[in-house]
């Protein structure tokens, strides 16, 4: 087994152990956690207009409550959606806005949205299944956020996590995107400058 066969071994082990670790957490503490998490965001993303967040699939960090305190002080809020080039675009949405299912059943506004690239983005908010204190993410395997975001070096990258997701080490491979940010319930963690 080569060096790149190892890494992607690694990962898939490490995606089915943080899988879980995430899976045990009960959903009321879910909700504490993202009224936590979307106050701590609300610290870094006050003085920023456009902003990417993502629509929160089971057991990731709910985003709900950040995208509420965001309309409140008069953000525009993008979700993003998978072009047919695998890169992610941000298509604005509105408090209230239908969301239909996009491509991997993530909810996205309608094709009528405004859309934007991610370089057009202040900051974006991003899932993530593992992190470390380097500020590697592991995420879901399927690329979109490092691919759309090797194209956009000025807009702050900040992941939201939960404790549990913390891993010593996540495996590097040539193409992933270090995070400036990662925010959990108990702390907001700072890895680069953000460019805020």
């Amino acid at each position: 087994m080569n060096q790149q066969e190892q890494i992607a071994q690694r990962k898939k082990n490490l995606r089915l152990e943080l899988k879980r670790r995430r899976q045990s957490i009960p959903a009321i503490q879910k909700h504490r956690i993202a009224e936590q998490t979307a106050r701590s965001a609300m610290t870094l993303a006050n003085k920023s207009k456009r902003i990417g967040i993502y629509h929160a699939l089971p057991n990731e960090v709910p985003t709900q409550a950040l995208a509420e305190a965001l309309w409140k002080i008069g953000s525009e809020v993008y979700l993003p959606r998978i072009g047919e080039d695998r890169l992610l675009r941000f298509c604005l949405w509105e408090r209230g806005a239908v969301l239909k299912p996009g491509k991997l059943g993530i909810p996205t506004p309608t094709y009528t949205a405004t859309e934007i690239d991610a370089e057009d983005l202040h900051l974006i908010f991003i899932p993530l299944l593992g992190f470390d204190q380097a500020g590697h993410r592991l995420g879901m395997g399927g690329g979109y956020y490092d691919a759309t975001l090797s194209n956009a070096p000025k807009t702050t990258k900040i992941g939201l996590a939960f404790d549990c997701q913390e891993i010593e080490s996540v495996p590097v491979e040539e193409h992933d995107i270090r995070l400036d940010v990662v925010i959990t319930e108990s702390r907001i963690l700072r890895f680069q400058q953000p460019l805020l």
